[in-house]
């Protein structure tokens, strides 16, 4: 592109915030961890209420879910948080903090009337140690008449549970007054606010007059921010233009079209709508699993999957991940006729799976979608015995590995062939158990292996040898192809030396970034390390089909929004 810059030394405020847009769409379901609670009379006088609205409170035969983390507890009740408190240390939570959080759930929970349930359990995935998990279930059975046990010592007894809650329900509904569905309300667009002193804007916004995306309140803001917004302008403007030239919100969508977008402000109001909330693959589309570290929600997902009642019934454990019945099972043949090298776009997909197009599986059939594209475009072709061979390195991985049950989907497009996907990354969750590091998959035709691993990228992961170590993991040789999903690289200085080991073995690697202007810096940066973007960047046809609205900018953004790449190809 022609007007091409080194933000991070040109414009600096505007490389703080490339920095914020983009880790919005890295991590835009993840709570903030950054505060812990002020420990002061009014909290006090707070949690003594609550203490007391607790004891009194009816009980419910819901199970609720105690979760510990190295900070902060937080308590749930079918995946509505009902409490959330970090230790006034901002180390691992005691057990008088833990009971308090429980007290504070039960008499004055975020969602619904104050009630305490028969029996509570700490996640698997806590941070303390089961002589405190004894301590909490002792205490708050003498204060709330609550059994507190680990999620391990009631799996067996969950089914009985289950049941007991599923009669409480229907007895509930049956004692109450048939009401009319009230759907939940789309909100209208939040008020502007200016690039420069990021006040909100009462009335008609202003925008720069000559690339149209950047939004201030006043001429003296515009005119104070000239110096750096001059050198940006003209890629601003050409971001804009794509946008227009190529239609980009012309997607197929009822509810997402060139006439009407779903925006980033209505993505919790459009899960609810669709029934969607809180279930299954579509959980961290919203903050109410934020406690859990990237990678554990696949781990739930397939702990329940395991439970007696779902064990060996593939359509129980289909319909744990809330996806519609026409993609069952995942990873099928398409329809006779279907040409699947033409499937390039999201209509074509749908048509291609029979889903009507008011389905929302787009918002999260990005990951697996974008993944294709990447193979068919990007990947070679190696064989042995007569089967494909297909080794991808996912680097960085933030949400896709709480999708992992949803990529067996590749099978439709990848027919008799061997898929390895390995995960590498620090931010994936160093508390999985082991039996959650990997998962393996087959049909009839094709395998897939994914692995986990929380580290950061080195030799040892390029060249298999980290992976030959471990006898459950396939895979072990170099990568057929490196990816790298909204890869922010340059808000994270560590990519460097993996991006330099990439570069010397000349390997085929492709990035996604959520806005376009991120990869023209990707490319400047590159340069000043001797590499250079192979992949000119183009529009993502498989972006996930919300807009990514910003308060003080208009610039085009989707989570896995564009594509480019570098290597040889």
């Amino acid at each position: 592109m022609p007007h091409m810059v080194v933000i991070l030394f040109l414009a600096p405020a505007l490389a703080v915030w490339v920095a914020i847009q983009i880790s919005s769409f890295k991590s835009t379901s993840t709570l903030k961890l950054d505060e812990p609670f002020v420990d002061d009379r009014a909290e006090s006088s707070e949690n003594e209420e609550a203490a007391k609205l607790a004891a009194e409170a009816p009980f419910t035969d819901a199970v609720w879910q105690i979760g510990v983390s190295g900070k902060a507890v937080a308590v749930s009740e079918e995946g509505a948080l009902l409490a959330f408190e970090f230790s006034k240390s901002g180390k691992l939570p005691t057990v008088d903090e833990i009971v308090a959080t429980v007290q504070k759930a039960a008499g004055k929970p975020n969602e619904g009337a104050a009630r305490r349930p028969r029996v509570a359990m700490v996640l698997s995935t806590r941070m303390i140690p089961n002589s405190a998990v004894d301590l909490v279930a002792e205490k708050v059975k003498g204060l709330l008449d609550i059994r507190v046990a680990s999620q391990e010592a009631l799996e067996p007894e969950m089914p009985e549970l289950n049941e007991k809650r599923k009669a409480e329900l229907e007895k509930t509904k049956a004692a109450q007054p048939a009401q009319p569905a009230q759907k939940p309300t789309m909100q209208p667009p939040p008020a502007r606010a200016c690039f420069v002193c990021k006040k909100d804007i009462e009335g008609k916004p202003r925008q720069c007059s000559a690339c149209k995306a950047i939004i201030y309140c006043s001429p003296e803001c515009a005119t104070k921010d000239w110096p750096q917004h001059k050198i940006m302008c003209g890629t601003y403007k050409s971001n804009m233009l794509r946008l227009n030239e190529e239609k980009l919100h012309n997607l197929p969508f009822t509810f997402y079209s060139q006439k009407k977008q779903l925006e980033n402000f209505n993505q919790v109001p459009f899960l609810v709508e669709n029934n969607i909330h809180n279930v299954g693959v579509y959980r961290r589309l919203c903050q109410c699993f934020g406690q859990l570290q990237w990678g554990e929600l696949s781990g739930e997902l397939a702990a329940q999957m395991d439970l007696e009642q779902n064990k060996g019934d593939p359509e129980k454990q289909f319909a744990l991940t809330g996806l519609p019945k026409e993609l069952y099972p995942l990873g099928k043949p398409f329809k006779e006729g279907t040409d699947v090298n033409a499937i390039e776009s999201w209509e074509a997909w749908y048509n291609a799976t029979g889903l009507p197009l008011s389905s929302p599986v787009a918002i999260v059939f990005e990951v697996p979608l974008t993944l294709w594209y990447m193979i068919k475009n990007f990947a070679p072709v190696r064989m042995e015995n007569g089967r494909r061979q297909l080794t991808i390195h996912l680097l960085g991985p933030e949400r896709e590995a709480d999708l992992i049950h949803i990529l067996p989907s590749l099978f439709s497009f990848l027919p008799k062939t061997d898929i390895v996907i390995h995960m590498i990354g620090p931010n994936l969750s160093k508390r999985l158990r082991d039996e959650h590091r990997s998962y393996t998959f087959a049909n009839d035709s094709s395998t897939l292996h994914v692995s986990l691993r929380s580290e950061e990228y080195l030799n040892v992961h390029y060249d298999g040898s980290a992976f030959g170590l471990d006898r459950k993991t396939r895979g072990a040789s170099p990568p057929d192809l490196v990816v790298l999903m909204n890869a922010a690289i340059f808000q994270y200085p560590n990519y460097f030396p993996t991006i330099k080991l990439l570069m010397e073995k000349g390997q085929r690697t492709v990035f996604t970034e959520p806005i376009e202007t991120s990869v023209e810096i990707m490319s400047k940066q590159f340069q000043q390390i001797g590499g250079a973007l192979s992949v000119p960047v183009r529009a993502n046809p498989f972006r996930q089909p919300i807009f990514q609205w910003k308060k003080e900018v208009n610039l085009p953004g989707w989570s896995n929004g564009f594509l480019t790449g570098m290597g040889k190809f």
